[in-house]
């Protein structure tokens, strides 16, 4: 369960770096929310059910 737990938080971590990065360069570009809305709500979405699955993971290394 542990291994679960670190393979989650590198996952979060990375992903979490990429949104931090990728979002704004999407909205630097000219249309670049409008091609690329999807693609920031697909990331915000994974993002968020990492951070649940973290948590559960979570409770149960102790």
């Amino acid at each position: 369960m542990t291994s679960i737990l670190q393979l989650a938080v590198f996952a979060l971590i990375v992903l979490s770096f990429a949104l931090v990065v990728g979002v704004p360069v999407i909205f630097a570009t000219p249309n670049g929310w409008t091609s690329n809305k999807g693609l920031v709500f697909s990331g915000l979405s994974f993002w968020l059910l990492l951070v649940f699955a973290v948590g559960i993971f979570n409770s149960f290394v102790v």
